[in-house]
């Protein structure tokens, strides 16, 4: 029992430090990792669990070892699945609002998914991130960059690893949508909205209220794309 336990910590590890990596950017291709005692202690595990961690992320092409030297990114990583940072260039309208039809075939599946399988503690994270938005938002902040984080974490939360790298790489496309947008207030005021009403679903864990919420939001904001 306690060998099972060990090898699923081992595995949350690597996949906690390819989500750093991969997800987050916090280490670039060909860049040194921390030593194991300063990374053991960030990713809060044992040592013989990084070193397992990091033996399995070798295996997957992510890392290298360098004999004297360390632990280091691998300067090509490894295709992690369809690539869509074209859409990352995308301007007009009309493609726009592709982008968010994307959005709409898998962001209600998902967040019924979180709805299933977030931890309390999840939930409490992703009513942290709407409450943040709100903030934001009223201070006049970027706010599309606070709702982009409260999706990542219901999207997080939904425990699909599939779904966690789609995200970022269509966020980045979201994001650059967002700056350029002429209705950025009306997007704003419709963000607000849905974000709640989702929340509330997401709380009760209703997997069909919170589907519906989500296909909404995005139905509301490829309208405001159109005007």
């Amino acid at each position: 029992m306690e060998e099972t336990k060990k090898v699923k910590l081992s595995e949350r590890t690597a996949d906690r430090l390819y989500e750093m990596i991969v997800d987050e950017g916090r280490y670039a291709p060909g860049c040194k990792l921390p030593n194991e005692n300063e990374l053991s202690e960030a990713l809060k595990v044992s040592r013989t669990t990084l070193r397992e961690a990091i033996s399995f992320l070798v295996a997957q092409g992510i890392l290298e070892i360098r004999r004297g030297r360390g632990t280091f990114v691998a300067e090509s990583l490894p295709a992690g699945g369809v690539d869509l940072t074209a859409l990352s260039g995308l301007r007009s309208r009309v493609r726009a609002k592709d982008l968010f039809e994307m959005r709409l075939i898998f962001e209600p599946a998902t967040v019924a998914l979180a709805c299933q399988r977030a931890s309390d503690e999840e939930l409490a994270m992703i009513a942290k991130k709407a409450e943040r938005v709100e903030k934001v938002a009223a201070a006049g902040g970027d706010w599309p960059l606070a709702d982009q984080e409260f999706h990542w974490a219901i999207i997080k939360a939904s425990h699909n690893e599939y779904m966690r790298r789609l995200y970022p790489i269509i966020n980045s496309a979201v994001g650059e949508i967002m700056q350029i947008s002429q209705n950025r207030q009306h997007m704003q005021d419709t963000a607000l909205g849905d974000n709640r009403t989702i929340l509330e679903f997401l709380l009760q864990r209703d997997e069909v209220g919170a589907r519906h919420a989500m296909s909404i939001h995005i139905r509301h904001l490829i309208n405001v794309l159109r005007t």
